[in-house]
This record gives structure tokens, sequence and C-alpha cells, in this order.
């Protein structure tokens, strides 16, 4: 790990005290002046680092900016291979070409890799849409997993735990109570905060499922500019309101610990439960669509009907006007404001 690296670690671990300079060459190992080079190498690449004469130096407390070093504090498993760039077109894509041995020249990538980015060119949204990822103000991230022939059935309900554990890893850390909207939208305040997207990578020879990469997008803090078409839906974490706020790192590192954990419990689909009690449509009427009927379809395309309940699969199950029930595993739903 170069200098740079290291006095990173240090100095995100220390972001109450002031170290000087003795003290980081002390710890580690290397001389004043590779200390004062490292740091000025930190401050080119965007930190904010108070250097004091006689205190000596810290991470300034609004020095946000996504690291390996920072995420690493916190995850429960250490040994995991963490990749954050400073902008990729799609952390999906990123992953998948590295993945895949893209032209980085990266070893084959393990399980549970993940790839971060402080900002999206294409970031990409279900069906095709882009997903609004400005840089400094988001958590940008895709993990991989590698399912065993065990999980194969099961991975379907990926997309459905990784909702689960953005969920919960944002009321935990962040202290903001969250809801789902299905099928894997997380909502706060009635307005969305992260989108999900997940994708597959089949083996040509077997037609089973190799890869399976988990994109995950979560609006952090406000953006200075929002695009007018989602200002209306587009909903954040934190606003200038919130005194005391969790640091990006923090918060993609509590991600990835709950992804691990519901990844590894998938087969018993624990996580079912917490789904549908943080589910924000059953009970209410909606309007909805399969893939099939929504490509270039009308108005007249979509049907109506009540959710009313989530089955063990993440399926919605909607009870239409004549009584019967439909259960929904893929496609699109909203809302139905009666008048």
């Amino acid at each position: 790990m170069s200098v740079k690296s290291e006095l990173l670690k240090l100095l995100e671990a220390n972001r109450d005290k002031d170290l000087s300079g003795e003290q980081i060459a002390k710890r580690l190992n290397v001389t004043r002046a590779a200390v004062w080079k490292a740091v000025q190498a930190l401050q080119n690449d965007g930190y904010d680092i108070a250097a004091k004469n006689k205190l000596g130096y810290r991470l300034s407390g609004s020095s946000d900016r996504l690291s390996a070093e920072g995420i690493g504090l916190y995850l429960e498993k250490k040994d995991m291979k963490v990749i954050v760039l400073p902008e990729v077109d799609s952390t999906n894509d990123e992953l998948k070409r590295l993945a895949m041995g893209g032209s980085s020249g990266e070893e084959s990538l393990r399980e549970g890799c993940v790839v971060l980015s402080e900002h999206q060119t294409k970031g990409k949204g279900r069906r095709g849409r882009g997903f609004y990822s400005p840089e400094g103000s988001g958590i940008y991230m895709s993990i991989l997993f590698c399912p065993d022939d065990k999980m194969a059935s099961d991975v379907i309900l990926v997309t459905t735990q990784a909702a689960v554990a953005v969920a919960h890893a944002v009321s935990k850390v962040c202290k903001k109570e969250t809801d789902i909207k299905w099928v894997n939208d997380v909502f706060l305040n009635d307005k969305k905060i992260c989108g999900i997207l997940t994708e597959a990578v089949s083996d040509f020879e077997s037609g089973g499922i190799e890869l399976v990469i988990v994109g995950i997008g979560i609006n952090v803090l406000r953006p200075k500019d929002i695009p007018d078409d989602i200002k209306e839906v587009m909903g954040y974490i934190y606003d200038e309101n919130d005194e005391e706020k969790a640091s990006r790192n923090e918060i993609a590192a509590a991600v990835i610990n709950e992804l691990q954990k519901y990844y590894e419990d998938l087969p018993d689909r624990s996580f079912i439960k917490e789904y549908k009690s943080r589910s924000n449509v059953i009970g209410k009427k909606i309007r909805f669509g399969t893939p099939g009927r929504i490509a270039g379809a009308s108005g007249d395309d979509w049907r109506e009907g009540t959710a009313v309940d989530i089955d063990d699969s993440g399926g919605l199950i909607v009870r239409l006007s004549d009584g019967s029930e439909e259960v929904l595993h893929t496609g699109e739903i909203s809302l139905r404001l009666d008048e």
C-alpha cells in the first residue's frame, strides 16, 4: 500500500484529532518529507486536509470523498476488494469489464468485489432509463456475486434483498426511516432516494448464470442542480437542515455489509418479512403493466387493481376488480391517484 493510501486510512480513522507530521511518520515508518508529499497528493485529489504548523494534520469535517480506505474502516469483511474511481460510464459496466478480464489488466475478481465512483457519465436505470449521478453527492456502486448451483433458483430475489439491504442500512446509519416501492426503489418522505439495477451474465455453454452484478445508486446529499424532469420525484437522505450526517464512506460500507448478510441468507428468504413491512404499496390502488404491455404502449394497456400482499418470492399480489388475483414478478407499477 502506498504512503498516500496509508495516510488516508490513518486520517479517516482519526477524524476527531490532529496528527503531527512526526506522529504520522513514526506510525507509517516513513520520513517527514514523505508525509508532506502524501498530504499534497491527497489535497490535489480533492481531499480537504487542514495543515496546522503546531497541531498537525486532520481531515476537514466537510471532506466527504469516497475512498477504499474510508469504506474499509467500516467493513465487516476486511478482505473485500473495493475499487473507487473518480468517474466511470457506469459502475455496472465497469465491474462487468473487470470481471470478464477487461482492458484494465486486473486479475480475475472474486465474489464480493465492489466498484464505486464519484460520478457516472451514463448511469443506468431499469428498462434502459438513465440514472442521474452528479459528482460528490451520491453513492454509485456495483457489487459482484457468483451464485453456485444452490443459489441459482434464488437469483431472482437478489434485487429484492438489495432493496432491503439499502433500506436497513440507511435506517441504521443515517437514522432515517425508509420504505420500498415494489420492486426495488427505496423511498424517503415519499421521494425516491435509491434505484437498483441487477444484471446477470450467463455461461454460454451451460446456460446457467455465471455472474450477478447488483448496481445501486443512492442520493445522499442534495445536488446543486437537479434536472427538471426528476425534480418532483428525486429525494435525498440529507438536506441543509441536517446537522449530523454520516459520511458517504460509512453509508456505502453499511450497504455492503447488509448486502453480504442478506445474500448469504438468500435461500431462507429471511429478508422478505422486512421487505413486506417496508412496502409502501400494500393496501393501495395501483396501475400496473407487464414489460410486454409497456413497450411502446398507450395508457389503455395499463390495468388497475389493489396491491394486497407480497409472496415469498417477492411477487406482488394484486386483486383485480372482479375479485381475482394476479401475482406480478416483473413489470412497472404506479400508485393510482383517485380523482
